[in-house]
């Protein structure tokens, strides 16, 4: 499975040539990771795979089944979603503000065996679950081994 593309920040490495690249380096001011700079923010995602299906899951508090859409097509998984921004009250100012609004997308290329066609979505508690079966020939088959 590949992810297509995910894009909400730089990543950090663990060996010493890649702390050359980090952000303190060629961003000193943390002007291009301020929020200023931010267009959106991803919802995490997990993917889990058993020999009967791939299940994702992606963090997505805040957001109703109606601000979400989910699609497969050629195998790739597509997730979108649209969270409003919640206004200032006229008596009421920010102290601090983490919380993400507006729309990503997230899109997973599947691995062949994977049957788009009957995944099945829902959301709970602030999390996307999407289950994937797996097409039928995609079984584990353990071949019996015989002498001549």
């Amino acid at each position: 499975m590949q992810m297509i593309k995910r894009d909400n920040g730089p990543t950090r490495g663990i060996t010493p040539f890649s702390a050359l690249f980090d952000d303190a380096l060629w961003d000193p001011f943390g002007f291009f990771g301020s929020p200023l700079m931010r267009h959106r923010q991803l919802p995490a995602m997990n993917i889990a795979e058993t020999a009967k299906d791939l299940t994702v899951s992606v963090n997505v508090p805040g957001y109703e089944a109606k601000d979400v859409t989910v699609d497969v097509h050629n195998n790739v998984l597509s997730i979108a979603g649209h969270a409003q921004e919640q206004k200032e009250q006229n008596d009421q100012e920010w102290v601090c503000r983490e919380s993400s609004y507006g729309e990503f997308t997230r899109q997973v290329r599947l691995p062949d065996y994977a049957d788009g066609s009957r995944a099945a979505c829902k959301v709970k508690n602030g999390v996307l679950t999407i289950v994937i079966p797996k097409k039928e020939e995609a079984a584990k088959k353990t071949l019996k081994v015989e002498e001549e």
